[in-house]
């Protein structure tokens, strides 16, 4: 075998293992995004609890405002099935999008719960509604740092996928943009 021979020989096994390497980096940070998502589905679900409880309870107030109710229990399951759909593909954009879509939504009929509230001094007084209206608040904090570790991870896989020549394995494969996670602390 010449030397021309061995030379190209290694250069290709070189270039496989590279290829293999940048490969497996991009899933391991692709990966890592869906770790990330995990903190975000915690408090996801402690929220969509904390959401219910309060309807229940201002159910008790609010009978005569059935709308404000039901809406917001719509928006919770519209939110619920966007959330369920991320926890499956977690770098998927356009689901996180819709996430996002939906979370706004719930988040101005929570704002309706409270306005209607404003004049229902008892309901304001309850102290399990002033207790319930505090978890919310708390959760939604850690919502909002769980987003940040979500978008931090999100942020290293897109840097990666820019990178020369991890961007040939990136366009090879078809590795997409992940997109951030903007909820949490916008709503009271």
């Amino acid at each position: 075998m010449s030397t021309n021979s061995i030379a190209l020989l290694v250069l290709l096994a070189l270039t496989v293992f590279w290829g293999v390497g940048g490969y497996n980096r991009l899933i391991r940070l692709k990966n890592a995004i869906g770790d990330a998502f995990s903190g975000v589905d915690f408090q996801f679900k402690d929220r969509h609890d904390l959401l219910l409880k309060l309807t229940e309870a201002a159910g008790e107030y609010l009978y005569h405002e059935p709308v404000t109710l039901t809406e917001l229990m719509q928006a919770r399951s519209d939110s619920s099935t966007a959330h369920d759909a991320v926890r499956a593909r977690p770098s998927h954009a356009k689901l996180i999008q819709a996430l996002m879509d939906a979370e706004q939504k719930l988040n101005e009929k929570l704002d309706n719960l409270w306005a209607a509230s404003t004049h229902n001094l008892a309901m304001l007084a309850d102290p399990k509604i002033r207790e319930l209206a505090q978890q919310i608040i708390t959760t939604q904090s850690k919502l909002a740092f769980a987003c940040q570790a979500f978008n931090i991870s999100v942020g290293i896989f897109n840097a990666a996928r820019k990178q020369f020549p991890t961007l040939l394995i990136t366009r090879l494969f078809g590795f997409t943009a992940a997109a951030d996670l903007m909820i949490g602390l916008d709503s009271d």
